[in-house]
């Protein structure tokens, strides 16, 4: 049985108020009785430190809106109402609701609850689309109790061998090809903005207490200004480092980082087997990565580099989980772009094409853009991925808004293309600033709730380890084959009437 493991969280306050549902205003007519507080479950309200005979001002953000305060009042001294800043974060993919659920579970480590229950579609697009089997009576201990078997969510990064082989003395002939463990589907993405030495050395201090990796840019981590003083890239954490790298020549900088770190991660180009084949020499027990993005011709893609013996493929999408395929038309001048598959849809083709070339094994299967939330992993193991690689969620535990200021900054826009960012100016919660140790803690608070959620989903399934989950189709229902099951019964074509 695997070691057990463990995620202790610890509650970390916000440095700046977030943005709450709700806003509660108490009335001058306030007795300060206290009934509201005992009512309310989500410590909204509580008494003044200095003065308990008093009413602290509620704390806004921690309302689930379940009017319970209101009801208890016996003067009537509160009112509630929407927060019209709330609907303002993030976009239609990274909703409001998905921003402030992930800074919860990183300011207290806790699974959100809704005091109102659910209220939305119970369908919609994308990860929405999908529903998982939780219809098990008899559920594996999460713990280990009454001496049975807890829940394992360790992974292998690696080529899997397809068979052994034995000498005449029982020992092992086949060569052994390298693999790495981790405790939990989830590694740490490059993020898409937000690079600097502070929130890089917070993700860093985190995957290092979790067990985990975190894929860096070596420019960005190893000859930063910061980093030739003494700073983030000295600090011991290079046993959890994946160096992405886009170029490799002999002798370089890059290839005393294959020999150093555990596992590299190399771009898709035209040569990328020279690459693999090369990173290879220079250190056989290094495993190398290849990061091909979502797009047209993937799954031959993936077919290739895995008959070529690439260990590990990243698949990645956009931020949103999408990636836009461009088709040309017959005039030249113009060119028009169609929206491609989500990223759910996409791990599925290339894991069923792997399958059907009886090569699915032979690879592990990295794919990050669009995980946002924790039942994103799950779904996404459920597709076919092995393990995720998540970066906005990791930017968010830091209290990033997504307000995109950032992003719109040119001045930041061209920083990037340096080996420093430079913070814009316009940024509310100070990213640059955040103390490295805090943003660690919130770190891991947020995957400490994530991984109770995939534990409860694997305990829901009557699943003892996360590795079973990959690609278990039938644990899960899809919308668009119940509609096309349904519907096209219904909307047959006249053409096939008789």
């Amino acid at each position: 049985m695997p070691k057990k493991y463990s995620i202790d969280v610890t509650p970390t306050p916000p440095r700046y108020p977030p943005v709450g549902k709700f806003e509660i205003e108490r009335g001058e007519n306030c007795i300060n009785c206290g009934r509201c507080a005992i009512a309310c479950l989500y410590d909204v309200h509580k008494r003044q430190e200095e003065d308990p005979r008093c009413m602290a001002e509620p704390v806004d953000y921690r309302c689930k809106g379940c009017f319970s305060c209101i009801q208890e009042c016996p003067r009537e001294a509160l009112a509630i109402r929407e927060n019209k800043e709330y609907p303002k974060l993030g976009d239609s993919y990274w909703t409001p609701e998905i921003i402030s659920s992930n800074w919860y579970q990183a300011e207290t480590g806790k699974i959100p609850v809704s005091g109102a229950g659910y209220r939305g579609p119970f369908s919609g697009e994308g990860f929405d689309s999908m529903w998982t089997d939780m219809s098990e009576i008899v559920r594996p201990t999460r713990d280990g109790i009454h001496g049975r078997e807890y829940i394992s969510t360790v992974v292998e990064i690696g080529r899997k061998l397809p068979a052994i082989k034995f000498d005449a003395i029982g020992e092992i002939a086949s060569p052994t090809p390298p693999a790495l463990s981790i405790p939990l589907p989830i590694i740490f993405n490059t993020p898409p903005f937000g690079r600097y030495g502070n929130v890089y050395e917070a993700m860093a201090k985190a995957a290092s207490y979790l067990g985990t990796f975190m894929i860096v840019d070596p420019d960005e981590w190893f000859k930063s200004e910061e980093n030739r003083e003494g700073g983030i890239g000295n600090r011991g954490h290079t046993s959890h480092l994946i160096p992405h790298i886009s170029h490799l020549t002999p002798h370089t900088f890059e290839a005393d980082l294959i020999k150093t770190c555990k596992m590299v991660e190399l771009e898709y180009e035209e040569d990328v087997l020279g690459m693999v084949n090369e990173a290879k020499k220079l250190s056989p027990g290094t495993i190398v990565s290849v990061r091909v993005p979502f797009g047209d011709n993937v799954e031959k893609i993936v077919e290739e580099l895995t008959y070529a013996g690439v260990e590990v493929i990243h698949l990645y999408a956009d931020v949103n989980g999408q990636t836009f395929k461009k088709s040309l038309i017959k005039n030249a001048s113009q060119q028009t772009f169609r929206k491609s598959l989500f990223i759910k849809d996409m791990t599925l083709n290339v894991h069923r094409h792997l399958v059907d070339l009886k090569i699915r094994d032979e690879v592990t299967l990295i794919v990050s853009g669009g995980i946002a939330m924790a039942e994103h992993v799950a779904k996404s193991i459920v597709c076919g991925a092995d393990l995720t690689a998540i970066d906005l969620p990791l930017l968010i535990a830091l209290e990033c808004r997504y307000c995109k200021e950032c992003l719109n900054n040119q001045t930041f826009k061209k920083s990037l293309i340096g080996n420093a960012p430079q913070a814009p100016q316009s940024c509310p919660i100070e990213l640059k600033n955040a103390n490295p140790e805090w943003g660690a803690k919130r770190i891991i608070n947020l995957i400490g709730a994530w991984r109770n959620q995939l534990l409860e989903v694997l305990g829901a399934m009557g699943l003892r380890e996360v590795r079973r989950l990959r690609g278990e189709v039938g644990r899960a229902i899809f919308i668009e084959e119940i509609e096309k099951e349904t519907f096209d019964k219904v909307f047959v074509s006249p053409q096939y009437i008789k």
